[in-house]
C-alpha cells in the first residue's frame, strides 16, 4: 500500500484521484455529483476513490480552498472556488461511506479495510473514516 499517512490522499490512490480531476481543469467549480458520475463511468470508483472525495469535499467546506498544486497553473485544484454537492451526490457519497464502514466493523473482506486492519494505524484510520461520515452526515442535515 502506497500510503504516508492515514488520509486517503495520503496515499498514491489519493493522488490519481487528484490528478483525474486536475484533467477536468481549468474551471473554478467541481460538483461532488458531476465527479462521482464521471469516475463511476470510468470504473474509477471505489473505496479508495470515495475517501478522496469526501476529504477533498470536506476539505474544501472547511478551509474554503484546496491545496493541491500543479506545474500548469491552470490544472491546479487551488484554482477551485466553489465545490457544489446536492442532497443526491452528498447521500450517495454517504451510502459509499457506509459500505466502507460495515465492512470496516464486519469481516473486513474488502482489500482496502483488509489493508489497514493489518496496518499499525487501523485505530487511526478507522477513526478517520468514522469522522468523515460523521461530517457528512453533518452537512446532508444542514441541506434539509
Amino acid at each position: 500500500m502506497g500510503a504516508w499517512g492515514i488520509k486517503a490522499l495520503e496515499s498514491d490512490e489519493g493522488l490519481d484521484l487528484v490528478a483525474a480531476i486536475e484533467v477536468l481543469l481549468p474551471r473554478d467549480t467541481l460538483d461532488l455529483g458531476e465527479l462521482m458520475a464521471k469516475f463511476g463511468e470510468d470504473d474509477f470508483l471505489y473505496d479508495g476513490t470515495v475517501l478522496a472525495l469526501a476529504e477533498l469535499y470536506i476539505e474544501f467546506l472547511e478551509s474554503g480552498s484546496l491545496d493541491y498544486d500543479h506545474e500548469e497553473e491552470e490544472r491546479a485544484l487551488t484554482q477551485v472556488r466553489a465545490f457544489t454537492a446536492d442532497r443526491a451526490a452528498l447521500g450517495a457519497l454517504l451510502e459509499h461511506l457506509n459500505v466502507i464502514w460495515t465492512d470496516i466493523e464486519g469481516d473486513c473482506e474488502g482489500d482496502l479495510a483488509e489493508l489497514w486492519r493489518e496496518s499499525s494505524s487501523w485505530d487511526e484510520w478507522r477513526a478517520h473514516v468514522q469522522q468523515l461520515i460523521a461530517k457528512l452526515e453533518a452537512r446532508l442535515a444542514k441541506e434539509r
